[in-house]
């Protein structure tokens, strides 16, 4: 895909949509929203754009404010927003169901396509996805194409992995794609004005310099996007609103002064969060007081942490240690008035993606937390960037490991790659599936365009001994493990990509439906002009009886396996033969250079094609210290030069790029045999050595 990054002002992209005047008889999950007070009008990103377009897409990464968005499109132009979190039919006859309620006629559908001016929203694309089976969200796919033949009938919201999915197999080329972007200064301002309320005066010298303090601490040293994109992500200018909202602003902006140019951003925030748990202690004076209690031990930031994991994530409530067993009881009781008054909270949920994510990393070693810790980890990124703030290496669970992979999944846009690549070790060419295997090593890695990395490295524990048990996201994931890798669902339909790489002896799939998730690259339609998006490479077997939902295409798609071996339907058509290592050093430098045109990628970054060393070091068997003189060998000969952790082809290799895989109308290794062959021989010296 090739991304245009012009900036698109919120009254542009009004513009740009039909009409609208859409009205009908309302439901709670497909109605015309109300106009919303508090919204501050985003800019968005163009990522493709077309004359007539027949469908149009609205990305955003967690907690963004798509939601937002679209109630707020859906009351200006009067067009219903069918909310798919709130229902629970997303299936092959939902669109035409809600339109025939709607309109109040059998037609309904037909009503929709023929009226140029008339158009629907749906949001919370990814939340049904997650819900439903592979077969039903393949049919009701299928459903909104055939919506979008005639007109510009459909405008979808949701993360990018989804809408990709749903680009790629698209049938037409007639798709306008934007993403909202984080806020510039003068939105920033305004959103934390808004929410401040009446609280502050505006015009206040006082008040405006505590504000621009704040934010100054927050945006760091570091210039451009990835300082832009932090201070301008809405949880975080909200919880900047309520410090600001009722709190003494000299002391403040002298708090934060000293935090200009300090490049933790991230732990620049927990202080702000800090200072409010601070502020909620100081309203419980008048309660220790009351109960003869030293003010400073009654409600501290670390008890209310304790309150919040308990009532939201689980958790077991506060000892309460520094109490006496006399007045604990009375204590308990009258504190539940400021617990359940908390900001933190909006009655049993989080008021905010912030407050959960720190919490979350605060309470993330707890045992009783663990199930809950991926729900926190799908809203937003912050659980990824609040552990990553504390320390570079740490020890996780599976369910743990899951969340911090979610996490990084929801910080996922245009202008940032991530990448999961975790292993225990080489299946061996054996069918033997027994393994002792505790242990896993990996890195979670996030990299943004502006060249910024934020990663995490994990040893992943196991529960069970020789198995992975697959918790969390199956996308831009490389796994390589000696044992058996189990994935189960909670949905009941297993989604695999873009992105995944399981290598492993056996691979148990529990579920109803597997689903392949598609990547397309360049032209509304097109894939990947290297390898598959999803590619399981098996010495044992695959044991799944799920349905494989939407007859993926083969170069999407791929099982490798050994020689002689068989797997059966509906997997035999993507069976191809497993390449087994090789002593010829030759071969394995071919095959290594095969694999680093498979995997390069233009997405997720600017400048030449690259791939994150961790996937590629793990994707092929070239490793350890042996990679590392591989990789210098390239760069000694101009092939890459790199960049952090992501390698790049350089800009005179470019023409000399091929594709990895042997495709139809694309050029492969042997058309670019005479200027490899060289770089191959000199790979294969190094590895004699």
């Amino acid at each position: 895909m090739e991304f245009m990054n012009s900036v698109f002002s919120f009254a542009d992209f009004l513009e740009v949509l039909p009409d609208g005047d859409f009205t009908g008889q309302e439901s709670t999950a497909f109605r015309i929203s109300s106009p919303q007070a508090a919204f501050v009008p985003p800019n968005l990103e163009i990522l493709d754009s077309c004359d007539a377009p027949l469908i149009t897409l609205v990305s955003a990464r967690g907690a963004t404010g798509k939601s937002c968005l679209a109630k707020q499109v859906s009351a200006l132009k009067r067009v219903p927003l069918w909310l798919l979190n709130e229902d629970m039919a997303v299936s092959g006859d939902a669109l035409r169901a809600r339109l025939r309620d709607y309109t109040g006629n059998s037609h309904g559908l037909n009503l929709l396509s023929e009226d140029p001016g008339s158009f629907i929203l749906i949001d919370a694309l990814d939340e049904a996805r997650m819900r439903v089976s592979g077969a039903s969200w393949y049919e009701y796919v299928q459903t909104l194409f055939a919506a979008s033949e005639k007109s510009h009938s459909l405008v979808l919201f949701g993360r990018e992995r989804v809408l990709e999915d749903i680009w790629a197999n698209f049938p037409g080329s007639s798709a306008n794609w934007y993403e909202i972007s984080h806020f510039d200064s003068d939105q920033r301002t305004k959103y934390i004005d808004l929410y401040v309320g009446e609280a502050q005066s505006k015009e206040s010298e006082t008040y405006l310099d505590a504000r621009d303090t704040v934010i100054k601490a927050l945006s760091g040293a570091v210039e451009g996007s990835q300082a832009d994109s932090f201070i301008g992500y809405a949880p975080v200018l909200y919880a900047v609103a309520l410090l600001l909202k009722k709190g003494n602003l000299l002391k403040i902006r002298n708090s934060f002064l000293s935090e200009v140019g300090n490049e933790r951003r991230i732990r620049v925030l927990g202080e702000i969060i800090e200072q409010l748990l601070k502020r909620e202690q100081e309203k419980t004076q008048g309660l220790a007081q009351q109960l003869g209690m030293a003010p400073s031990k009654v409600y501290t930031p670390v008890e209310q942490i304790d309150w919040l994991a308990h009532y939201l994530l689980g958790a077991e409530a506060p000892k309460l240690s520094w109490c006496s067993d006399a007045l604990k009881g009375e204590y308990k009781s009258k504190i539940h008035e400021f617990i359940d008054d908390h900001p933190f909270r909006s009655e049993n949920r989080w008021a905010n993606p912030v407050f959960s994510a720190y919490i979350a990393a605060e309470r993330f070693d707890r045992i009783e937390v663990r199930e809950k810790l991926q729900d926190v980890g799908l809203s937003t990124g912050l659980l990824f960037e609040f552990i990553s703030a504390k320390e570079d290496d740490i020890v996780v669970d599976e369910w743990q490991f899951a969340a911090l992979h979610a996490s990084l999944m929801a910080s996922e846009r245009h202008d940032v790659e991530v990448s999961v690549s975790v292993s225990g070790g080489e299946p061996t060419a054996e069918t033997e599936t027994d393994s002792d295997v505790l242990q896993m090593q990996g890195e979670l890695t996030l990299w943004e365009s502006s060249g910024s990395r934020n990663s995490v490295r994990v040893d992943v524990l196991l529960d069970k001994e020789g198995v992975v048990d697959l918790k969390g996201p199956l996308a831009s994931l490389s796994l390589t493990f000696p044992g058996v890798v189990t994935v189960r669902p909670s949905s009941g339909s297993a989604n695999f990509g873009p992105d995944c790489f399981i290598r492993c002896t056996d691979l148990r799939v529990a579920g109803d439906s597997v689903q392949i998730s598609l990547r397309p690259n360049g032209t509304v339609g097109s894939l990947q002009d290297g390898g598959a998006s999803v590619t399981f490479e098996l010495t044992g077997n695959l044991l799944c009886e799920a349905q494989l939902a939407g007859d993926p295409p083969t170069e999407s798609f791929e099982v490798l396996v050994p020689e002689g071996h068989r797997i059966g339907y509906p997997w035999f058509p993507y069976q191809k033969p497993m390449e087994l290592p090789s002593v010829e050093p030759n071969e394995r430098a071919t095959r290594f250079v095969k694999m680093l045109m498979n995997l390069l990628r233009n997405h997720g970054h600017k400048g030449t094609p690259a791939v994150f060393d961790k996937k590629l070091e793990g994707r092929q068997s070239i490793k350890g210290d042996e990679f590392r003189r591989v990789i210098s060998v390239l760069q000694k000969q101009g092939v890459v030069s790199l960049d952090g952790p992501m390698i790049h082809l350089t800009h005179q290799w470019m023409p000399n790029r091929f594709s990895g895989k042997k495709r139809e109308g694309v050029q492969t290794f042997e058309d670019k045999r005479e200027v490899w062959i060289p770089i191959a021989e000199a790979i294969a010296e190094v590895m004699r050595k």
